[in-house]
């Protein structure tokens, strides 16, 4: 899968990397092994840097849609770290609507790790 994972529990944190050709099921994968995990309340730290995406806006929005429906009580921050030249990811996630949680574009890991650390986790009842 073009998508690598850690979980960091501790940091209730997820990290994936993207590289190469990204298809909308390389996404699903990612989405639905947080789903698996229970790791939606957990904030998320993607690198598209070196991805290619396969999948349209519209079908970007289908998956988001799809997301939103779900029925999380609580959805973690996410920062999409998107490289110096933005690139098509920078373009399809400028498109990226969650109306239920703090989302960013970083052009840098590091500005990504920092937003990230002022959006704590939401508290789990």
């Amino acid at each position: 899968m073009p998508i690598r994972h850690a979980v960091y529990p501790p940091d209730r944190l997820v990290s994936g990397i993207a590289t190469g050709e990204v298809t909308l099921v390389d996404l699903v994968g990612f989405a639905k092994m947080i789903a698996d995990q229970g790791l939606e309340h957990y904030r998320k730290i993607i690198d598209v840097t070196e991805a290619r995406p396969t999948f349209s806006a519209a079908e970007l929005k289908a998956l988001t849609d799809l997301m939103r429906n779900h029925p999380v009580q609580k959805r973690g921050a996410v920062a999409f770290v998107v490289g110096p030249d933005g690139g098509e990811f920078a373009r399809l996630f400028a498109t990226f609507d969650m109306h239920d949680r703090p989302l960013h574009l970083f052009r840098s890991i590091h500005d990504a790790r920092k937003w990230i650390a002022d959006n704590p986790p939401p508290p789990q009842d």
